[in-house]
């Protein structure tokens, strides 16, 4: 994303109580409906269907080899309960393709014996699901063919932010002189070293000391009442996004001060005054320098969406320690496979497969 530079903006004036930095111490988704079916081929007769594949947990295969999770099957009530469940961490669901049926000449095929996957009873669409379940009625018989897109978990920003880990472990290095406080992840999907920024200035943190934290995307549902204006983290995530620690004010010639970005994500998301912030931790902040943040935010960042290539912030709250914003690089990995539970070869010429149902 091409950057804003701040040298080229007027001074705008905007009127805005304190993070502390302490010293050192102490988806099942179910879908049962039938979308569509195809009436049994006149030429399947021909097929041989003679393979014995019977089975009631079948792997998942994405490109013909590589495991990704497994399909189960379990009766109850007179309905197989069928699950598709992804394994590996980087991948997800976003369709399936379910059938049912007595007998293997009864799969929606072509002429040739290639299913017709599209045509199958069950199909749904998802945004990167890591699990999706059908009710199917036992009655339809016990031969299943079971297909699935996928796509890596870093294909999109939304399939980025999806699948964030619910909770992490970060430690507090140092402050500036680039962001308001340095962590560390040392696990997980969030792994890395981070330029943090405080979100609410009304409970401390401490240097050098290792918390946990409940993870959100700017998407999430926050807490309710964590956060005075939270209708404002997209202006943070546009700010976020520039360069601006070290960029030259336009009204003073002097250079933006991590001070001066802190204190311009408070006015936006908290109720603080300059005269609030007299014994801050900021290494210091130009009151004119934070009010051309906050216009610039208010100018610009409203209609702004973090795409690949940008960062996009994620927020870390802790029981009772200061909550942070993090910027996470959207690094997309486009990439897509489809998908299909081992067993049988289908009689055509790709590598389609089905299963007999047995326990």
């Amino acid at each position: 994303m091409k950057k804003l530079t701040l040298a080229v903006i007027a001074v705008f004036a905007l009127i805005l109580n304190s993070c502390q930095v302490e010293p050192v111490g102490d988806e099942n988704l179910s879908s049962v409906d039938a979308k569509s079916k195809v009436s049994k081929k006149s030429n399947s007769a021909a097929f041989d269907f003679s393979q014995d594949c019977a089975k009631s947990e079948a792997i998942l295969y994405a490109g013909q080899t590589m495991e990704v999770g497994k399909l189960t099957v379990t009766e109850e009530g007179g309905n197989y309960i069928i699950t598709y469940e992804i394994t590996n961490t980087d991948w997800c669901i976003t369709s399936t393709h379910l059938s049912v049926v007595n007998t293997p000449e009864d799969f929606p095929m072509t002429p040739s014996g290639n299913p017709k996957n599209g045509n199958f009873e069950y199909n749904d669409s998802y945004d990167c699901v890591k699990t999706v379940t059908y009710e199917v009625p036992t009655s339809k018989g016990p031969y299943i063919a079971a297909h699935a897109d996928v796509e890596c978990i870093t294909n999109s920003p939304e399939t980025i932010t999806a699948n964030l880990p619910e909770t992490v472990e970060f430690c507090t290095v140092n402050q500036g002189p680039d962001a308001y406080l340095n962590i560390t992840i040392a696990e997980g999907g969030l792994a890395g070293n981070y330029g943090a920024w405080c979100v609410d200035n009304d409970s401390p943190i401490r240097l050098n000391n290792c918390y946990t934290a409940n993870v959100y995307s700017l998407n999430d549902e926050l807490p309710e009442g964590a956060f005075e204006y939270p209708e404002n983290f997209g202006l943070v995530n546009w700010l976020l996004n520039q360069t601006i620690v070290g960029e030259l004010s336009p009204s003073t010639s002097a250079a933006y001060t991590y001070g001066d970005l802190q204190f311009a994500i408070w006015k936006l998301l908290d109720d603080i005054e300059d005269e609030d912030c007299t014994s801050c931790s900021l290494g210091g902040f130009t009151p004119a320098h934070v009010d051309e943040l906050v216009a610039l935010a208010l100018e610009n960042g409203s209609d702004f969406t973090a795409e690949c290539g940008d960062v996009t912030g994620v927020i870390l709250i802790s029981e009772g320690v200061q909550p942070l914003i993090i910027p996470t690089p959207l690094n997309c990995s486009p990439c897509d496979e489809t998908a299909w539970a081992d067993g049988c070869d289908f009689p055509g010429n790709n590598w389609a497969m089905y299963f007999e149902y047995s326990n």
